[in-house]
C-alpha cells in the first residue's frame, strides 16, 4: 500500500494532465478545479494507475482531465490522449454501426440472423418466441446466453475466433423466448459485428473506424488493442487490488470474434466527440452519418423488464429520471479496464469515466461528476467575490478520525469536500462568508443555524488551521 506524507507541496502531481476547457463557462471553472482535486485524491486512495474523464454540454467540453500513469512499472506518464479499453461500452458503437446500415436500407430490424449468417445455429428452447432477429440482438432480448467461452478467466483471456464462436454456439440453448425479457448477451453483440462484416464485405474494425471514428475525428480510437501501443500510448490494464494492497498486470489480449462486444479502445475526449455528434443530430433537420429519427430510436425503450426499471434501447440502457430527463448509458468491465459513458439526452449533457484497473466503480464517478455540475448551476455567473478566498483554499488534515478535506472557492463562497469520496452527495458542504474568517453552512439555499467554520491565522497572517465542529484541523497539502 502507498504511504502518504503530509508536506507542504502542490496538490497536483507532475504526472497529472488536466484541462480547464477554454470552451467552458466561467460558472464551471470552480467546479472543474474541484473535480481535479477529487479525482487526483481518488487515484491515490484507490490506487488507480490511470483515470480520465470528460463532461460535455451540447457542443462544449466543460471539463476534461487525465490522472496517473500509462503503466506503473516504467512510470510512463499518461495524458488526455492516452487510450483505454472501454470494454462493453464498445456495444454502443456496434449498435450505431448496425443502425447506420438499417438507415441505409441494407438490413432491416426484423431480419432473421440466420438469413444473414447461415452458420448461426443455436438450440431454440423456446420456439414460441420466433426467430432471433437483429432487433432482438440490439435490445438484448434475443434469449441468447451471455457468453460462449470462458474468456473472462485469467491469466490468458482466450477469446474465440469466428469459427470457434459458431462451433460452441451450436451446442448452446436459448434462455428465454425471443422478446420475452432482457438477458444481457455478449454473444448477441458479437453477432452484430459479424452481420456488419457480412453486409459490408469488409471487417468490423474497418467499418467502425472508417464510417464512425474518422468522420467524427475520433483520432485516438480504434478497434482491438495493439501490442506496440500497450503500456505507453494505450494504458496498461491492471487487476483488482489483492489482499496485500497490490494490483497485478492484466495480461495483454485481443478480443477476436468478440470485438463488437468488448474490443474498442478510445479516450474520454473522443467519447465527448461521439456525444457531441449525437447532441447535434438529435434535433437536426438533416442526416449526419444517419437520420435524426434513427438515432432517436436508439434511446427509446425497445425491451423492458420488471427488474429495477432496467430498460434497453438499441445498444443503450435507457431510463427517464424523476424530472422527465431521458438518459442513455452503457458501462464496461473487462480484464484490466472499466468505463462508463452516460448522456442526458434531454439536456444534452454527456459524461464519461475511464480507468485501467478492475474493481473501480465508474458509475459512481460519473454520478460524482453529475453532482458537482448540478451544484455548479447555483454559482452566480460574472459575480466577483467581495472577499479574496484564495487564503482559505487548500487541504486540511482530519487524522486520526478521517483522512482530509479540501476547501475550494465556489463562486463567492467556499465548498468543503471530504476525501476520499466515492459518492459526493454527502461529501460536499457549501459555506458562505459571515465576517472575518468565519463562514456559515448553506443547505438547499438556506443558512443552517449554529453551523460555522472559522479559519485560524498565524502571526504572519497565514491560514494554518480551521475550527470545524469544535475540532481544529491543520492546513496541509498532499503529495506522494
Amino acid at each position: 500500500m502507498k504511504i502518504y506524507r503530509l508536506i507542504l507541496a502542490t496538490f497536483l502531481c507532475l504526472n497529472t494532465a488536466v484541462v480547464f476547457s477554454q470552451e467552458s463557462n466561467t460558472k464551471y471553472d470552480d467546479a472543474s478545479k474541484l473535480i481535479n482535486v477529487w479525482l487526483e485524491a481518488q487515484k491515490d486512495y484507490e490506487d488507480i494507475p490511470f483515470i480520465s474523464g470528460v463532461v460535455v454540454k451540447d457542443q462544449k467540453v466543460l471539463w476534461s482531465g487525465a490522472f496517473g500513469n500509462a503503466n506503473y512499472e516504467n512510470s510512463e506518464a499518461s495524458n488526455e490522449n492516452s487510450m483505454s479499453s472501454i470494454c462493453s461500452a464498445s456495444k454502443v458503437f456496434t449498435a450505431t454501426a448496425i443502425m447506420k446500415l438499417v438507415d441505409e436500407g441494407k438490413i432491416n430490424l426484423n431480419d432473421k440472423v440466420k438469413d444473414i449468417l447461415p452458420k448461426f445455429s443455436v438450440n431454440q428452447k423456446f420456439p414460441e418466441g420466433g426467430s432471433v432477429t437483429i432487433r432482438s440482438l440490439l435490445s438484448h432480448s434475443s434469449g441468447l446466453p451471455r457468453d460462449s467461452h470462458s474468456y473472462w478467466s485469467g491469466p490468458e483471456h482466450y477469446f474465440p475466433t469466428e469459427d470457434e464462436l459458431f462451433e460452441v454456439l451450436s451446442t448452446l440453448e436459448t434462455v428465454h423466448a425471443v422478446g420475452a425479457e432482457i438477458t444481457y448477451s455478449n454473444i448477441g453483440s458479437a453477432l452484430q459485428g459479424l452481420i456488419v462484416e457480412k453486409v459490408t464485405g469488409g471487417t468490423y474494425k474497418d467499418y467502425v473506424e472508417s464510417t464512425i471514428f474518422q468522420p467524427l475525428e475520433m483520432s485516438n480510437s480504434f478497434v482491438e488493442m495493439q501490442l506496440s501501443l500497450y503500456g505507453n500510448r494505450h494504458v496498461m490494464g491492471y487487476s483488482a487490488t489483492n489482499r496485500n494492497g497490490e494490483r497485478k498486470i492484466a495480461n495483454f489480449y485481443q478480443t477476436k470474434a468478440m470485438q463488437a462486444a468488448a474490443g474498442i479502445s478510445t479516450t474520454a475526449l473522443d467519447l465527448a466527440k461521439f456525444a457531441k455528434w449525437q447532441f447535434r443530430l438529435v434535433d437536426a433537420s438533416k442526416a449526419e452519418l444517419m437520420k435524426p429519427s434513427t438515432l432517436k430510436s436508439m434511446y427509446k425503450i425497445q425491451a423492458t423488464t420488471n427488474k429495477d426499471g432496467y430498460n434497453r434501447g438499441f445498444g443503450y440502457e435507457v431510463t427517464t429520471d424523476k424530472k422527465g430527463n431521458e438518459w442513455a448509458m452503457h458501462g464496461g468491465v473487462c480484464p484490466g479496464y472499466v468505463s462508463y459513458f452516460k448522456m442526458n439526452v434531454t439536456n444534452k449533457m454527456g459524461f464519461a469515466i475511464l480507468a485501467n484497473a478492475n474493481r473501480i466503480n465508474t458509475p459512481s464517478y460519473v454520478r460524482g461528476l453529475v453532482d458537482i455540475l448540478n451544484r455548479a448551476d447555483s454559482i452566480e455567473q460574472g459575480v466577483k467575490p467581495k472577499l479574496d478566498l484564495s487564503p482559505y483554499v487548500g487541504f486540511y488534515n482530519l487524522n486520526p478520525w478521517n483522512s482530509e478535506y479540501y476547501v475550494a472557492s465556489w463562486g463567492s463562497d467556499l465548498m468543503l469536500l471530504y476525501l476520499p469520496a466515492k459518492s459526493l452527495k454527502y461529501a460536499m458542504y457549501h459555506y458562505q462568508h459571515v465576517e472575518g474568517d468565519t463562514f456559515q453552512l448553506i443547505e438547499d439555499g438556506k443558512v443552517v443555524d449554529k453551523e460555522f467554520i472559522k479559519f485560524i491565522r498565524d502571526e504572519q497572517g497565514n491560514i494554518v488551521k480551521v475550527k470545524n465542529g469544535g475540532n481544529y484541523h491543520s492546513r496541509v497539502t498532499i503529495s506522494k
